[in-house]
């Protein structure tokens, strides 16, 4: 009988070396491979299915409920059954399949990390004399000894992202007529570079470096203040951050600056330059997220947005969660909020997912806040909506990184009075409403194409400011 306890008989060497080979950007990219498998993903069940039938060679107790396992464990569940399948049912060699199509970049590392294992000295030796003619010298052994130590702890990751953005905006003439302009939102080409050095088993350093370069104004929308360069300006940026956990008490911490995208967010889609900590607890389904610290909406108005923020995460099973919290954060002039008094806009929402099959998905949220108009402009701030932001989101397919010829289709509905909603989502304008159609597809490994058109209006004027993209980014 196998322990959960275990990973079988993989040595220390290779488990490192895995996970300097793995990665993590993703558009649904691959996960890395110690990356932890989410709880409630299909893959417990369809193991469990194939243990409790005994078809599974040294594998006879089921997963426990709550067992979180890493990609590298459920690897060596499936590469065992994979073995047995004389012995298996049509359905259970279908499922079987299924589950070697998900890991088999993984099963593949694995095999190759059994093999360098099993090497010893001697057979390096051997190997360093078919290959070079010759034995490395003591010095050059302890320097190979220094590199492995290093390349063991040191991974890097990242992506190179080409960007055509532009608006078609209705801008109001002196007679009162509508002239439709076109505007470019981002022209350029922007490079990241992540580096994570891992400290301890617990504790990791991370340093992500990223240059953009426009191409509509070159030098001339050189960001030089310190901040971050917006979409169409060229500049460096420089996250530097620490990522740990105490296993005892369920709870990984983040310290730092970093940039937040996330589709959850504050409870809805929220990307900006964080600037805190952030605290994640829960040891089984059931999630708790603390956030506070500061952040970089690039909006141009004030800089440094204090924020705090509390949610709650739990999915149901594989097919079903729910996301829910509260979020205190500075009033914003740029949101049409009050920002004479001392008192922050406190944010509530809730954002559901369900996932109908393998193909299509849908995502719901609302969100609200208790923000005062601001009173220095209440002739504009005034006339502005204050009414629940509601979004609605339907998903066929998707594109997967190392899958080639997959793709996505995205289908996106948006209501963001600036009032109630404190960011600007998924590069649209504030206090708007919007219907978008995207498309992205994956060519060959690690290359994503994407598109989108947004049909946008003002809330409360209507006037017109679609924004479409063309983007081609590859990940490595």
């Amino acid at each position: 009988m196998r322990s959960w306890m275990n990973v079988g008989k993989i040595g220390a060497a290779a488990v490192m070396t895995a996970a300097v080979m793995s990665y993590g950007q993703s558009a649904e990219a691959a996960n890395g491979f110690l990356a932890e498998v989410p709880v409630g993903d299909w893959s417990y069940s369809a193991v469990n299915e194939l243990i409790t039938a005994k078809v599974v060679p040294d594998y006879a107790v089921a997963i426990p409920e709550g067992r979180v396992l890493s990609r590298l464990e459920m690897a060596m569940i499936v590469d065992s059954a994979m073995k047995n399948q004389a012995n298996m049912t049509d359905v259970q060699q279908a499922a079987l399949n299924k589950l070697n199509n998900e890991y088999y970049y993984d099963i593949k590392k694995l095999t190759l990390l059994n093999r360098l294992d099993n090497l010893d000295n001697n057979q390096m030796d051997k190997l360093n004399n078919q290959q070079a003619g010759e034995t490395f010298t003591k010095e050059e052994k302890a320097g190979l000894k220094k590199a492995a130590a290093l390349a063991d702890k040191l991974s890097i990751n990242g992506y190179a992202r080409i960007r055509n953005d532009h608006f078609l905006t209705e801008e109001r003439q002196a007679d009162g007529s509508k002239k439709l302009n076109r505007k470019t939102r981002a022209n350029m080409v922007h490079i990241a570079v992540n580096s994570t050095y891992k400290v301890n088993d617990n504790w990791a350093a991370h340093a992500d470096i990223g240059y953009r370069n426009s191409f509509s104004g070159f030098d001339e929308l050189r960001r030089g203040d310190g901040r971050s360069p917006s979409e169409n300006e060229t500049g460096i940026t420089i996250d530097g951050y620490v990522t740990g956990k105490f296993p005892k008490l369920g709870l990984d911490a983040k310290i730092g600056k970093w940039n937040e995208w996330n589709i959850y967010g504050w409870g809805m889609d929220i990307d900006c330059d964080f600037s805190g900590i952030q605290l994640v607890q829960g040891k089984k389904k059931f999630k708790t997220f603390f956030t506070g610290g500061q952040m970089d909406l690039w909006d141009g108005v004030k800089n440094k947005e204090k924020v705090t923020s509390l949610r709650f995460f739990y999915p149901f099973d594989d097919k079903n969660d729910i996301n829910f919290g509260t979020s205190w954060s500075s009033p914003m002039t740029s949101r049409y909020q009050d920002t004479n008094g001392r008192h922050r806009v406190f944010y509530y929402y809730t954002h559901a997912h369900h996932k109908f099959d393998n193909n299509w998905s849908v995502r719901a949220g609302i969100i609200n806040s208790n923000a005062h108009r601001d009173q220095d402009n209440i002739e504009v701030a005034g006339k502005k909506t204050k009414k629940p932001g509601r979004w609605l989101q339907i998903d066929y397919k998707g594109a997967k990184l190392d899958k080639p010829n997959t793709y996505g289709i995205t289908l996106d509905y948006r209501y963001e009075p600036a009032l109630s909603w404190p960011t600007v989502t998924d590069w649209c304008s504030i206090n708007s409403k919007f219907l978008r159609l995207g498309f992205s597809y994956v060519p060959a490994k690690n290359i994503l194409l994407d598109t989108f058109y947004t049909w946008q209006r003002d809330i409360d004027t209507n006037d017109r400011n679609d924004l479409y993209r063309f983007q081609a980014q590859f990940f490595f």
